[in-house]
């Protein structure tokens, strides 16, 4: 039997890297409108930046960042009687999924500010010093540490992929908080993968906690078992298909990950007193 290697699907390419810089702005700081052919990401770590560009005119507060796209005109100035560090990256990113990021300013959590310090970090063990200095030419190490502008290219992909699932996620709705629990975050991630076999191992492990405080402080925070939740969208899904479909009960199992149509049947049947067969044949119009 010949295993087959599928290619990864790139959802978003960062080709290139200009520079990382954290700037430490004096309160006069400002620069002239300017743009260039790379996007331009900038974070505000402390103090106000105002921001005038084609896609955005406004303040920047603190743990606010916003991307300039490619050949967007843009200009900085420090706001207030403060000063202000700021960190700005420049990097070509053909993805034109970045550009909602060009029009208003995005809050990041500590999550995504834990990303951005790793992207700083390892900026250090590609480009040579200066770092609060704007160039443009800003030379690379010579002596880097192995795999270094792999991992920068990584982490800032890695960056910017958290960033547009977190925005998908939102819906409309607040972005999740900083101190947002645990069982919330498996909430999440049950509703979006219950079709799959899920585990409590499995959980404990995906969110670094152990199997009695995970069941303990899911069963707080919803009134039910982590398994009785999972059955209960199984379930749903299942009542949904039936009615709602003309497939078979076999195909119906196997999309609900059930291993047998037997095994199906007796759990379709312990939680609604009747058998696929018979709920569809009283239900289906």
């Amino acid at each position: 039997m010949e295993f087959k290697i599928k290619k990864f699907s790139i959802a978003l390419d960062v080709s290139g890297i200009v520079n990382v810089h954290f700037f430490e702005f004096e309160q006069q700081f400002k620069t002239e409108k300017d743009n260039h052919p790379f996007a331009e990401l900038l974070f505000v770590n402390s103090g106000k930046m105002e921001v005038t560009s084609d896609g955005f005119t406004g303040t920047l507060s603190r743990r606010d960042f916003i991307i300039h796209p490619a050949n967007m005109p843009h200009s900085l100035r420090c706001r207030g009687d403060a000063p202000a560090s700021v960190i700005i990256i420049g990097f070509k990113c053909d993805s034109e999924a970045i550009a909602q990021f060009s029009s208003r300013p995005t809050r990041l959590n500590e999550t995504d500010v834990k990303r951005l310090a790793e992207i700083v970090k390892e900026g250090r063990n590609v480009f040579a010093p200066p770092y609060n200095v704007s160039v443009y030419d800003m030379k690379k190490k010579k002596d880097q540490i192995y795999g270094s502008e792999q991992l920068l290219k990584n982490l800032l992909e890695n960056f910017l992929i958290g960033l547009m699932r977190e925005e998908l996620q939102r819906d409309g709705q607040a972005r999740p908080r900083d101190d947002e629990p645990v069982s919330t975050e498996v909430v999440r991630y049950i509703d979006d993968n219950f079709l799959e076999k899920i585990t409590i191992d499995e959980l404990a492990f995906l969110f670094r906690t152990n199997r009695s405080t995970l069941c303990k402080e899911f069963k707080n925070a919803t009134g039910k078992t982590l398994i009785g939740y999972v059955n209960e969208k199984k379930l749903a899904a299942a009542k949904e298909k039936i009615v709602g479909t003309n497939k078979t009960f076999t195909e119906i199992a196997e999309q609900l990950n059930f291993d047998t149509i037997h095994y199906f049947t007796r759990f379709f049947k312990k939680h609604t007193g009747c058998t696929p067969k018979e709920y569809r044949s009283r239900y289906q119009k």
